[in-house]
């Protein structure tokens, strides 16, 4: 009887141990979870990321169940409105329907928050069950500072170095590459043809936002009649689960009739002569008058496209005024800079430095003015080569918009003026030593020094690259050798395919070309690492001319002798 009395204790006893030590155990797993909650809860954005203005995505853990979750931006709920957030910073107020999102662990756990002002954030998630409150705290950054950079224009450069929250290359893919590393890439479809459809068939981005088609009101461009851009916007850029940003005119006042036409509908009819569709006004054709259904509701942003060739900073701010004024939504200008022609009162050259002072001037006053408006989500700035090259257009007088030289990547004084600037207090921005900047070295023998080299007045820490770097620079100059063409032929399809001969030390060429001898006319300057480079999409019966240039490192040789060609194919 003594012994089962015995085994009975000491089995109650096991058990009393055992159930202890699952419950501190249990306990135990409980509070580490919930103290690795508390640090690791925010996923996006990270810890001191600089993210663009606007909509900024928000992922969150919430996978303890039992608990509701809450979003909160600098301390405060954010309220919804139906799908859309009461934006404080835009004007808008709450109302009594107006409600905060609370999130279970069958939720997604992700959401959005809105912000326009240049500064330092705050995420807070708060998380509840019973009378246990646990908080998790993410900070970032938001800046509205961003770069357009196409795929021809440099890959030398790091977008990070410019301090850049965001880019756009007019494409629906990434770079992918170290040039933009860390900084987050904003889709575009460019147009509506069916490479364009094909591209957005197979969108994959990490990217909140979507920009619409590329100046589609120049023949130029994507060149779309309004009609048909909503038809290929409601097929193709509408039913995305993504924030929407209109198509970007190339009318530079904010009062673009293409973009009215888009935004609030008009007619249109057939043409009487052969059937197709266009603007009721052109046709008047009462009996196939028909309203097209305008896109307002499912644009999330408008686009502002800014070129000039004066400097305006007026201009601009009451093209942005007036932007506001017709559509009340935010304003991305996707593309601004000033564009000239050497020898005229337009004549931006990067070789004149009282114009790049001007300039460098006009985008600083730009930048302080469109962070502090709140109807401005983004603007990015449209730098030329430092010899104006571009594909598009023939203004050789733009070179000092250039924020760096294409082919070595060295940042020109506005580039680095460009870096120091629009970024949010506190951030740690990088900078631009004076071992990246570029050494401008004129092609002309002249009475001044041989050698221009920008300094800055922004850092006092910084110099002047010495005496010995830039007799350096001056060697180089002198010992890049002069191209000679072995060719200039007019192939079929209105083509001429330019041949030449390997420089020393050359790590790349351009080639200019346009309808003169003294290269004012039409001219148009390509680039390649090749000894070849065919130039297409030429006049037919047209005299062309041609030469050729070396380049290293930012320092460009003589031109080659000029080819003359008559286009007859």
């Amino acid at each position: 009887m003594k012994k089962s009395i015995k085994k009975i204790i000491s089995l109650v006893i096991a058990m009393v141990l055992t159930i202890s030590g699952i419950t501190y155990s249990t306990v135990a797993k409980a509070d580490e979870s919930e103290g690795s909650w508390k640090t690791d809860a925010v996923k996006v954005p990270s810890e001191g990321q600089l993210v663009g203005a606007g909509y900024i995505d928000v992922e969150f853990d919430n996978s303890m169940e039992g608990y509701t979750y809450t979003v909160y931006l600098d301390g405060k709920p954010v309220y919804w409105n139906g799908n859309d957030i009461v934006r404080e910073e835009l004007g808008e107020k709450k109302t009594d329907d107006s409600v905060t999102k609370t999130f279970t662990s069958s939720d997604e756990g992700k959401t959005e928050v809105y912000a326009t002002t240049v500064s330092k954030h705050e995420i807070t998630v708060k998380a509840k069950k019973d009378n246990v409150e646990l908080t998790s705290v993410r900070n970032f950054y938001v800046s509205k500072k961003g770069l357009a950079l196409g795929g021809d224009m440099s890959d030398k450069i790091k977008l990070s170095k410019l301090n850049c929250s965001w880019y756009y290359n007019w494409s629906t893919e990434a770079f992918n590459k170290p040039l933009d590393k860390g900084v987050q890439h904003i889709p575009m479809m460019w147009g509506s043809g069916d490479d364009n459809k094909e591209a957005m068939k197979k969108l994959v981005t990490t990217s909140n936002y979507i920009l619409g088609f590329n100046e589609p009101d120049i023949g130029t461009q994507a060149n779309i009649e309004f009609f048909e851009a909503s038809s290929v916007w409601d097929e193709y850029i509408k039913p995305l689960n993504m924030r929407k940003v209109s198509p970007a005119p190339a009318a530079p006042g904010g009062d673009s009739l293409w973009l009215k036409r888009f935004m609030n509908g008009d007619y249109i009819c057939k043409n009487p002569w052969d059937g197709s569709w266009g603007l009721f006004y052109d046709y008047e054709d009462e009996a196939t008058k028909k309203f097209v259904e305008g896109e307002s509701d499912s644009v999330d942003s408008v686009v502002l496209h800014y070129y000039r060739n004066t400097i305006n900073l007026k201009g601009l701010l009451d093209a942005v005024e007036t932007l506001w004024n017709s559509y009340h939504k935010p304003i991305w200008i996707t593309e601004m800079s000033l564009f000239g022609v050497k020898g005229t009162r337009s004549d931006f050259s990067y070789e004149l430095p009282e114009k790049r002072a001007e300039i460098q001037e006009y985008l600083e006053g730009a930048m302080e003015a469109l962070d502090a408006n709140p109807h401005v989500e983004r603007y990015c700035w449209f730098p030329y080569d430092i010899d104006s090259t571009n594909d598009i257009d023939s203004f050789n007088g733009s070179g000092g918009t250039a924020m760096f030289d294409y082919s070595s990547g060295a940042y020109t004084e506005l580039g680095r003026m460009y870096s120091s600037k629009g970024n949010p207090e506190g951030y740690n921005a990088q900078t631009i030593s004076d071992d990246e900047m570029f050494v401008y070295v004129p092609e002309e023998t002249t009475t001044q020094a041989p050698t221009t080299v920008e300094t800055t007045t922004q850092a006092p820490t910084t110099q002047a690259p010495t005496a010995k770097k830039q007799a350096e620079t001056t060697t180089k100059a002198e010992t890049l050798q002069q191209v000679k063409v072995t060719g200039a032929k007019n192939i079929k399809k209105k083509s001429v395919k330019v041949t030449w001969k390997k420089v020393a030390k050359a790590k790349s060429y351009q080639i200019q070309y346009a309808m003169n001898n003294k290269f004012t006319k039409k001219a148009k300057i390509k680039k390649t690492k090749k000894l070849t480079y065919t130039v297409k999409k030429l006049r037919k019966n047209k005299k062309y001319y041609f030469r050729v240039r070396a380049v290293s490192n930012g320092i460009n040789g003589k031109w080659s002798k000029t080819k003359k060609v008559t286009i007859k194919k």
